[in-house]
């Protein structure tokens, strides 16, 4: 071996390794599932992407089987899986394709049932199946949400764009300012009323543990109800009572009895009940809400009010009908004609007066987060948008209507909060590139 080269002795380990290697693998091969033993079972995915023939089937982490074909039926991936003869299935067992890591190979896993089920006898079928949300998919969410972000930041710098959007956000800042500033100075005006209050409520919870501490020693009334013997006594008597009367009544004993191991009767009152939750489930399928809210406009130092009638057949639809009290009002105007001796004389009057009654006639449909509104807003054409957002407990909404040539669309932001289940509270900013003056900061509930 000594008087080998470098060159052979390079060339006899290689040959050595190589023949070590194709070893180990027999070996390794050996001890692998083989695909000829064992029962066949088939899958139906709605997708098998990724997944391939010859991949593990795994129950609880341990390899059990192979994927022995993928097939195409009906629409739908017919997986047929290769199981160990020594592994019994349930008809119950649920399976499902996963992946190694978010990159890694598909494999199928199941899930077994109950041990009192059936099995699964050979070439049967496995009913259950679990779907994952692969990455394709969860990616084209992400694209659609990301695309409806992007369109909604784009309309807003749209709206809010130029001098006049930029005077607009600046009249929205002062506002909010404001009002800080009044919440800070009424907090402390009122100082003295808040520390009454909180010691008020100290007092109160002081109270509150004296007289459970009464109550534990045995003082008062109640306290007396409760320690005394005689009072578990009668407690355990009347609870044996009660036992003697539902043995009666289950051995269909006296009146009650009899009414209720009479098959007809249970027959008729499960089919009363029935045609009553029939009932309720369709009452509660078509729901309607009312809803009164007045915002305060700081420009104008008044009051606009809404009475609202929502009308919701389904949770991603619903219609919605207005009343709106507007201080602004609409102007009127009339043309009046006269003939006087064959002469016509048309007279166009402009008054001052304002009706104050507008109406408004709506249908909103919802898409995830986003809903979109269309029809009447105060007696004009519009639509609007709104985001919601913490589980429908704040909702930020953005109207357009009143597209008149004359003057500038009417654009309303606000924004909702529900901090309890009847109870909302609104703010935003009205007609905020109004060219006549009409712009105004609002606060408002209902």
């Amino acid at each position: 071996m000594s008087n080998l080269s470098i060159e052979a002795k390079v060339g006899v380990f290689v040959v050595i390794g190589m023949i070590i290697l194709g070893y180990m693998s027999m070996r390794l091969g050996r001890l692998g599932f083989k695909m000829d033993k064992g029962y066949d079972v088939k899958v139906y995915f709605d997708s098998a992407s990724g997944l391939e023939e010859d991949v593990s089937v795994e129950i609880a982490g341990v390899e059990v089987g192979r994927v022995r074909k993928i097939l195409l039926e009906e629409g739908k991936a017919l997986v047929i899986l290769r199981i160990d003869s020594n592994v019994k299935l349930r008809k119950d067992v649920k399976a499902s394709i996963r992946s190694r890591g978010i990159l890694g190979d598909k494999y199928v896993v199941l899930i077994q049932g109950s041990p009192s089920a059936p099995l699964i006898e050979p070439d049967g079928r496995i009913i259950s199946t679990v779907s994952a949300t692969d990455l394709e998919s969860l990616m084209n969410v992400l694209g659609e949400v990301a695309e409806n972000i992007s369109e909604l930041t784009r309309s807003f710098a749209n709206v809010m764009g130029g001098e006049k959007g930029e005077a607009s956000l600046r009249s929205i800042v002062d506002s909010m300012k404001a009002v800080a500033e009044t919440l800070n100075r009424t907090v402390q005006e009122n100082n003295e009323e808040l520390v009454k209050i909180i010691a008020n409520l100290s007092e109160f919870s002081a109270t509150i543990n004296e007289i459970s501490s009464k109550i534990n020693k045995g003082e008062g009334s109640i306290g007396k109800l409760i320690s005394k013997d005689d009072t578990v006594e009668k407690l355990n008597e009347t609870l044996a009572s009660l036992q003697k009367i539902t043995e009666k009544v289950n051995r269909g004993e006296g009146s009650i009895g009899k009414l209720i191991n009479d098959e007809e009767t249970v027959e008729n009152i499960n089919s009363t009940l029935t045609s009553l939750n029939d009932y309720m489930q369709k009452q509660e399928a078509f729901r309607t809400y009312l809803d009164y809210r007045g915002e305060y406009l700081f420009d104008s130092n008044d009051v606009k009010s809404y009475l609202s009638l929502r009308i919701q057949p389904r949770d991603d639809k619903y219609y919605l009908l207005q009343i709106v009290d507007d201080p602004g009002g609409v102007e009127s105007e009339t043309d009046i004609t006269t003939t006087t001796n064959g002469t016509t004389t048309t007279q166009h009057i402009e008054k001052n007066e304002k009706s104050e009654i507008k109406f408004s006639a709506q249908i909103a449909k919802r898409y995830y987060d986003l809903g979109l509104r269309g029809g009447i807003f105060e007696s004009t054409g519009g639509f609007a948008f709104d985001y919601y957002l913490f589980k429908d407990r704040l909702t930020l909404s953005m109207e357009a209507f009143d597209f008149d040539s004359d003057s500038n669309a009417h654009l309303k932001f606000k924004a909702d909060f529900t901090p309890f289940k009847h109870l909302y509270i609104t703010s935003g900013f009205d007609d905020f590139i109004s060219d006549e003056g009409n712009e105004s900061f609002f606060i408002g509930a209902g």
